[in-house]
């Protein structure tokens, strides 16, 4: 769309520089006036027939042959590209893009996914799936479009380098809550953190590394967790080799579409809350949120299972299982924000 654009643009302005050429022509090879020379030249490229401002010399009739051979051929051109890009949709599809783009500047606190490889494709499905604001960054149309066609003016994407400064801009890093690089080098991510961390400094910034070695560089780059893909299938297949009640439980994990939903979570806990200050079984957090608490973390160190005369001071962060509702209805109860209190 864009690269048809340009071509009508090119089209356009070599049609300009030949209508002052033209001008500037008659002007000096046959003496005419100036607005003479712009009339004759108007005529010419315009191919009405009208009769010469005076009879033209050998070479006034020489340049005028020339002008007419390339005044018409740039003209055709460009209408041969205006009418692909009316005729095939490519007008809608640059009003679409030009809505897009509006959209995007007007998100905040948005995700940015950049990469729609393998891995960036299951992430999408996710964050589509949850219903959360996101942007994604990709090279290719050609790996966008299958989302583009099922979600129309619902998926928001930039297409361009995310190496590069300002497609980071377009995809709104300065207003953005968390990035997410899955590209297929640690370079290129390498630098994505780089860029990301200059451009917004409290944004969170997850990356995929490829060689583990890589990680402390990432880290140091300004990554706030970086995730080794190889780590986690070692992990998976020792289970596999060593422990098959592990692998079941997974196995469940993933082929249970009911469980599916279910996402892990940490939630810290503010002084506002009503539960702050009382002891777990007194927050009584499964009966109002249906929400199973695996542990409770306390001053960087992580209790699992915590004991029922555990208390719970502000700062602290629970760390539970459940479903997207269920954790927002406890980070309403963690913030103080909720209505009904026990």
């Amino acid at each position: 769309m864009q690269n048809q654009i340009k071509k009508v643009l090119i089209a356009v302005w070599i049609l300009i520089v030949i209508f002052m050429m033209g001008t500037l022509g008659y002007y000096y090879i046959e003496d005419y006036s100036l607005i003479n020379s712009l009339y004759m030249t108007f005529i010419t490229l315009s191919t009405v027939g009208f009769q010469e401002v005076a009879p033209l010399s050998i070479h006034g009739k020489i340049f005028t042959c020339t002008l007419i051979l390339a005044g018409v051929s740039v003209v055709i051109y460009a209408l041969g590209h205006l009418t692909t890009f009316f005729i095939e949709g490519e007008m809608k599809n640059y009003l679409k893009g030009v809505k897009m783009k509006k959209k995007i500047k007007s998100m905040n606190g948005h995700h940015i996914i950049v990469g729609c490889g393998r891995t960036g494709k299951k992430i999408i499905e996710e964050f589509i799936n949850n219903k959360l604001e996101f942007v994604v960054v990709d090279k290719s149309y050609e790996e966008l479009e299958r989302y583009v066609e099922k979600f129309g003016d619902l998926f928001h994407y930039v297409i361009g380098d995310a190496t590069d400064d300002e497609t980071l801009k377009m995809a709104g890093i300065e207003r953005a809550k968390v990035i997410l690089s899955v590209l297929s080098t640690d370079a290129e991510n390498l630098f994505i953190t780089l860029s990301s961390r200059e451009l917004n400094k409290d944004i969170k910034i997850v990356t995929r590394v490829i060689e583990v070695s890589n990680s402390k560089k990432l880290k140091m780059a300004g990554a706030d967790i970086v995730i080794s893909p190889l780590e986690i299938e070692a992990s998976r297949l020792f289970a596999t080799a060593t422990q098959s009640d592990i692998l079941s439980f997974l196995d469940i994990m993933s082929n249970n579409s009911s469980l599916q939903t279910l996402k892990f979570a940490s939630v810290e806990i503010k002084t506002l809350s009503d539960i702050e200050g009382k002891y777990l079984k007194e927050a009584m957090i499964p009966q109002r949120t249906n929400l199973i608490v695996i542990g409770i973390e306390k001053g960087g160190k992580t209790e699992f299972n915590p004991m029922s005369h555990t208390k719970i001071n502000a700062g602290d962060k629970l760390l539970v299982l459940g479903s997207l509702a269920q954790i927002n209805s406890l980070n309403e109860i963690a913030n103080g924000t909720n209505e009904k209190t026990f």
